[in-house]
């Protein structure tokens, strides 16, 4: 059926499509091989991750780092200032961000996050845009967190992990727009012309390829963390049983429900029955955790608005 769907999407716009001079999108792994180079790892990013590995780390180095970049700096603290977090005093400085609103732990991973996205420039509309991107980052964060508190306490992934899954675990959608534009470009229309179809499936079928494994390689080069590279890979793999399994899955289950609410990749994604048994969840409590996500929507979508401007 998908490939059907597609078929006809391609004869009913080839002729507008030759009209407009675009072409079908190239051989994908073909021309990964043939990229020289990416972008660098910023070097804010690669100062965060020297001091995850500082045991001496605090609030003052890791404001100092954030504060030798001046869109991070504004970044954080308009993080910290949003409705999201309903912090009624000013902030002015990351120090500020740091002690008074978001606290060591969530500031450096958001920092890292923040400092690896900060280089690739995708367009800001559509299903894969940097504004869903965003909207799904922020929803994924704060939907894994309540999922994990709900799990058994031996079972469940750090705070930290959980919130670099949910913030990262999509990064191949912006290197797509950043660095393959006419491919992203084609892309998005099919999405919009295959409303009922996994974005995964309709890129895979397009590029013999995804986001997962295009994020994936940018992580590799990055020489980012074993955990985000992992996750990244394998977040649409249910069946994954490697290192890091259960936040993969956890990572995976949280899209699906996300899905439902009409954010992020897995709108049409099937999730397995068995998904939340295997992360010692009730189903009937996930989903009266998903609803709740609802109040939080608008907040939400005003940040990454924010995030996007």
């Amino acid at each position: 059926m998908m490939e059907s769907n597609l078929i006809n999407w391609t004869l009913d716009n080839i002729g507008s499509r030759q009209r407009n001079g675009l072409t079908p999108p190239r051989d994908m792994r073909e021309t990964i091989a043939q990229i020289k180079a990416l972008p660098p790892l910023p070097g804010s990013a690669l100062r965060i991750l020297n001091l995850i590995a500082d045991p001496s780390a605090d609030a003052r180095k890791l404001a100092d780092i954030i504060e030798l970049d001046p869109l991070l700096t504004a970044q954080i603290t308009r993080w910290a200032s949003s409705a999201l977090y309903g912090y009624r005093g000013q902030i002015t400085t990351v120090h500020d961000a740091i002690n008074r609103v978001l606290g060591f732990d969530f500031v450096l991973d958001l920092a890292l996050g923040l400092a690896v996205l900060a280089p690739l420039k995708s367009p800001k509309e559509g299903q894969i845009g940097t504004r869903m991107f965003w909207t799904h980052a922020l929803a994924s964060t704060r939907l894994m967190g309540q999922l994990a508190a709900a799990m058994p306490a031996a079972a469940r992934p750090e705070p930290q992990a959980l919130f670099l899954a949910g913030l990262m675990h999509n990064i191949g959608f912006p290197l797509l727009g950043h660095r393959f534009p006419e491919e992203f470009s084609y892309l998005s229309g099919l999405i919009n012309a295959n409303p009922s179809l996994a974005i995964f499936n309709l890129e895979t079928f397009a590029f013999g390829l995804n986001h997962a494994e295009i994020g994936a390689w940018l992580m590799n080069v990055w020489s980012m963390p074993r955990m985000i590279t992992d996750i990244v890979y394998h977040h649409h793999n249910p069946c994954y049983r490697g290192e890091n399994y259960q936040l993969n899955l956890l990572t995976f289950y949280s899209d699906c429900l996300l899905g439902r609410l009409g954010i992020g990749d897995a709108a049409n994604q099937v999730c397995p029955e068995d998904v939340p048994e295997l992360l010692g969840l009730d189903e009937t409590v996930c989903l009266e955790i998903l609803d709740s996500q609802n109040d939080e929507l608008v907040k939400i979508l005003a940040t990454a608005e924010q995030l996007t401007d």
